[in-house]
């Protein structure tokens, strides 16, 4: 079916529909810092790997767990 059966042409997109674009306002500048600094977060490794902070965490528990089971 045609979506415009009067014949007119179709509505140009607003450059407020692209999200890659910032908006002017305060809310766009908003997210796109909020767009920017998910990115970063992808794109940095975390400092410590996570495998390193289990292990230190493992050790927490089992140190707790030892004065309450030895004192």
């Amino acid at each position: 079916m045609d979506d415009n059966p009067a014949g007119q042409p179709a509505p140009k997109p607003k450059a407020s529909d692209n999200p890659d674009k910032p908006r002017s306002n305060r809310h766009g500048r908003r997210l796109q810092r909020i767009r920017e600094e998910i990115e970063r977060n992808r794109t940095d490794g975390p400092a410590i790997p996570t495998w390193v902070l289990a292990l230190i965490l493992v050790l927490i528990i089992a140190a707790v767990a030892a004065l309450v089971v030895f004192s």
